[in-house]
């Protein structure tokens, strides 16, 4: 009697697919200042302008996090795949020469300064501690620490008068790439649509608001 296990079939597994098959191979337009925010099951990644998304070769996401208006572009030729593919390693880099420092305060000090270079010191005070947590790998407690440290919490000025120029929110690949433009793959561009759809990300928001929001997106896109 053979004590070989048998693999149990895809179906079984219940698997959420790696990537929107409807889609091709995306990258994030280097025109504006913004990226997004693909969280995982266990970590996050922050992917900027240039940037290939939706791989076959990735963990699904769980949740997308768009930081100002992203606008993508699909990867269609070699060298088009190939300058979006070597983006993305350069963005996973610099996240994880941040990730690979063995003081957990030293990651949240470099990854607030990155940020905030990038994308100014509204975003750092904006995004939800959970998932800034994940991007480096620490504790949220350890983000609002040093959020409180460096005077980096939303005050009443700041709730009532937001900054408008980075919005921060819940989006869906669709309704991110709604206006697309593949001729030689039959997709086209409408120009006629209405916005994404999006769900505005407050500082409060956790986890599980944040993927119950992406899920409700997914649905209706």
């Amino acid at each position: 009697m053979s004590l070989a296990m048998t693999p149990a079939p895809l179906e079984r597994l219940n698997l959420p697919p790696s990537h929107d098959p409807s889609l091709p191979l995306l990258a994030i337009s280097e025109r504006r200042k913004s990226g997004l925010i693909l969280c995982k099951a266990f970590h996050a990644e922050f992917v900027g302008p240039g940037a290939a998304i939706n791989s076959s070769v990735e963990q699904p996401y769980q949740a997308i996090i768009a930081i100002g208006s992203p606008e993508l572009v699909p990867a269609v030729s070699l060298e088009e795949r190939r300058k979006a593919y070597g983006l993305r390693i350069q963005w996973g880099r610099w996240l994880y020469k941040i990730a690979d420092q063995t003081d957990s305060v030293q990651r949240v000090e470099k990854l607030f300064a990155g940020f905030e270079g990038f994308f100014g010191r509204q975003v750092v005070m904006r995004l939800p501690s959970e998932v800034l947590a994940m991007l480096v790998g620490v504790l949220p407690s350890t983000i609002d620490q040093i959020r409180q440290r460096d005077g980096l919490h939303l005050d009443r000025a700041t709730l009532l008068f937001p900054s408008t120029s980075l919005k921060i929110a819940t989006v869906s690949l669709p309704s991110l790439a709604q206006s697309l433009t593949v001729p030689s793959q039959g997709y086209t561009q409408d120009h006629n649509m209405v916005a994404p759809l999006e769900v505005p990300l407050e500082t409060t928001a956790t986890l599980r608001d944040i993927k119950s929001a992406y899920a409700a997106l997914r649905r209706s896109a």
